[in-house]
């Protein structure tokens, strides 16, 4: 399971769950009253996070977190 972020070591988890090998969870930090998704491919080794801007819907980024992160050029879209 996921249970840090970049910006804050000990962040509250909101919501979790797993795809084959991919792990996915919405985080709180209360030090930086910040959200983020974190996501993790226990495959590959690759590992991401998306922070929650103030426009964002945070339920869609967890929902979709390779489609935000292609949006930001942090990942590849899919063919």
């Amino acid at each position: 399971m996921i249970h840090r972020l970049s910006f804050d070591h000990t962040p509250k988890e909101l919501a979790s769950r797993h795809s084959g090998s991919i792990e996915i969870a919405l985080l709180w930090s209360r030090r930086t009253q910040r959200a983020a998704v974190a996501v993790r491919d226990g495959a590959t080794g690759e590992r991401f996070e998306l922070v929650i801007g103030p426009d964002d819907d945070p339920l869609d980024v967890y929902e979709h977190p390779y489609a935000y992160a292609a949006r930001a050029g942090r990942v590849a879209a899919a063919a």
